[in-house]
């Protein structure tokens, strides 16, 4: 081996390592704007409401010495500040409570999901919920909404109720907020 011509040699390896380098750029460049301007990855165009709402419980504190377990809770469900959501996109969901149904004399679990709308008569699918907005959770309103039985009265003792938003643009949905007694 000739060590001076190995000192004086100016061929290497490096433009083919150069031009290799370069080639790879060149692909994750592309790849990256591909993903960009195609939306690859992106799964849901609509984003959760960001939305404040806040629950008042009201207790009822009547006894009847016939009936137990009937009482007539009340649960306001308030649009506190946020973005406007549509009625329509809301449920409720109701899970652990009891409602009493005054000509049998007895008590049923309910473990319903309700809209928005139709906890509020005077609100459409279509309204707008937004700041100083609200909706009760009572027996009046659940008994409009159930078939059967009666609800004459609404227990909501160990209850869990959930605000839920439904995503119109996919079979997504997101809880808002939670309320459990």
């Amino acid at each position: 081996m000739n060590v001076r011509t190995l000192f004086t040699d100016d061929s290497a390896v490096s433009p083919v390592i150069g031009v290799v380098l370069m080639v790879a750029i060149t692909v994750l460049l592309a790849a990256t704007a591909a993903t960009f301007f195609l939306g690859i990855g992106q799964e849901n165009t609509n984003a959760t409401p960001q939305a404040a709402f806040s629950f008042e419980y009201a207790q009822d504190t009547e006894t009847r010495a016939s009936a137990p377990d009937y009482r007539t809770d009340t649960l306001k469900i308030s649009h506190d500040t946020g973005d406007t959501v549509t009625a329509g996109n809301l449920d409720v969901a109701v899970s652990g409570a009891k409602t009493y149904e005054e000509s049998s004399d007895s008590t049923t679990g309910l473990d319903e999901r309700f809209r928005w709308d139709e906890l509020d008569s005077g609100v459409g699918a279509d309204s707008s919920v937004s700041g100083g907005t609200s909706v009760r959770v009572n027996a009046n309103n659940v008994d409009s909404v159930i078939s059967s039985p009666t609800a004459d009265g609404l227990n909501l003792d160990g209850a869990t109720v959930k605000l839920v938003w439904d995503d119109p643009g996919s079979d997504s949905t997101f809880t808002l907020n939670s309320w459990t007694d």
